[in-house]
């Protein structure tokens, strides 16, 4: 029985080649047609053992295998690349046939005789489709051959099928790695907002109740009091954006957001909204307007959530002097909110993804505005209500968000 020498079969302790070939061996492992290829190769030669190779100036590695005379190659063994037949097909990228190496004065002298007993072998190089070397297709025996030269072309053709599967599997990884590195990063980024909204709360919390305590003293003069103002509004904003990383969170989990329907006046929500926005922002234009009757059963808190969130959008995108329009209208079976800005369109190519989170209508204003989940939390509390939200944009009407919002769920 020939069995390699331990002396050739060093090479796995040698961390720096074999790091590099390792994928190679599974990516050769992966394609089912492999064993059906050497299988026919033997059939069609009458020897005993055939190989699939990764072949490199540094190394040989067994990718796939199938022997049938005990020479105890295994998937992942190396051989030292130069007392291998497989170094001569690398380096002179044509097919090779021997017959009876002993005897032939080309191969005489060659290694492969000596050290494995090898005395017929016949061997096609394997490349993958864009041309690069992959490796070698060998078949070989102890014992000599009469193999003749039109047996070459089998092999050149079962390489060729062997070279396309590979290439197919390179895709395959390259998609599926791409896939597992987003999937990686979405999950890493929903549980850092959650972390970060969490652990945000308290010192925000803290900031408002001081300030608030701070707003309500006697002896502070009109600057400080501004000053102030300011503290409670941003932390506001703060709040308001991380109950928005909390609930695109949840979201990004497949959980509904929660809505605690009571009655109330939507008309009279949405005057006290307008109200708390235009205190913030005294410099802007924003008109209310309201018909119907109001009566319905809403979540308060997030409808104001939908009318920040709006208000917000039409701000950051619409000029500074521009006027913005809050309505709430009355219909028989839902009421309507609209909040419409003469700022410029958003673009077509946008409008799809308009909703999606970390989206943006434009670039404009960009560095001013949050993280992009705003229309995002808007059509999931209108969801959650049992409603939608669309939008109508363009340059001579301007961009217009309405909210359809059922009476009742």
């Amino acid at each position: 029985m020939l069995v390699a020498q331990d002396t050739t079969r060093s090479a796995p302790s040698q961390s720096s080649p074999a790091s590099g070939i390792t994928p190679d061996v599974q990516a050769i492992a992966r394609i089912d047609a492999v064993k059906t290829v050497l299988r026919v190769l033997l059939q069609t030669t009458g020897l005993r053992l055939a190989v699939v190779a990764r072949v490199t100036a540094l190394e040989w590695r067994c990718c796939a295998v199938l022997d049938e005379m005990g020479f105890g190659l295994k998937p992942g063994d190396t051989l030292a690349i130069t007392t291998t037949f497989c170094n001569t097909v690398r380096t002179s990228a044509t097919p090779l046939l021997v017959n009876h190496a002993s005897q032939e004065p080309c191969f005489s002298n060659h290694p492969a005789p000596r050290l494995y007993g090898v005395e017929s072998y016949i061997a096609v190089p394997l490349y993958r489709r864009d041309g690069t070397f992959f490796g070698v297709m060998c078949a070989l025996d102890s014992n000599p051959a009469a193999l003749p030269q039109d047996k070459l072309e089998i092999f050149r053709h079962l390489g060729d099928l062997i070279g396309h599967q590979l290439e197919n599997q390179d895709e395959l990884e390259r998609s599926e790695a791409q896939l597992f590195s987003e999937k990686e990063a979405a999950v890493l980024r929903e549980q850092l907002l959650g972390i970060v909204s969490h652990d945000l709360r308290n010192p925000l919390n803290a900031i408002l109740m001081s300030a608030a305590t701070l707003v309500r003293r006697t002896d502070l003069d009109e600057r400080a009091r501004r000053a102030v103002r300011r503290i409670v509004d941003s932390a506001d904003r703060a709040q308001r954006l991380i109950r928005d990383l909390l609930d695109f969170t949840q979201a990004r989990m497949g959980q509904v957001l929660p809505v605690d329907r009571q009655p109330l006046d939507l008309h009279e929500l949405t005057q006290q909204v307008a109200e708390e926005v235009q205190a913030v922002a005294p410099e802007r234009v924003l008109e209310v307007r309201t018909q119907g009757i109001g009566r319905g059963a809403w979540d308060a808190d997030r409808i104001a959530q939908v009318l920040h969130n709006l208000l917000a959008n039409a701000m950051q995108y619409s000029p500074p002097g521009a006027r913005i329009q809050v309505s709430s209208e009355a219909h028989d079976q839902e009421l309507v909110l609209r909040v419409h800005n003469d700022g410029p369109p958003i673009p077509l190519e946008v409008l799809p993804t308009l909703f999606e989170p970390m989206k943006r209508g434009t670039t404009n204003g960009a560095e001013r505005r949050s993280v992009g989940l705003g229309l995002f939390i808007v059509d999931q509390i209108a969801r959650a209500h049992g409603g939608s939200v669309e939008v109508a944009s363009t340059q001579a009407e301007g961009t217009t968000f309405s909210v359809h919002l059922p009476r009742r769920g």
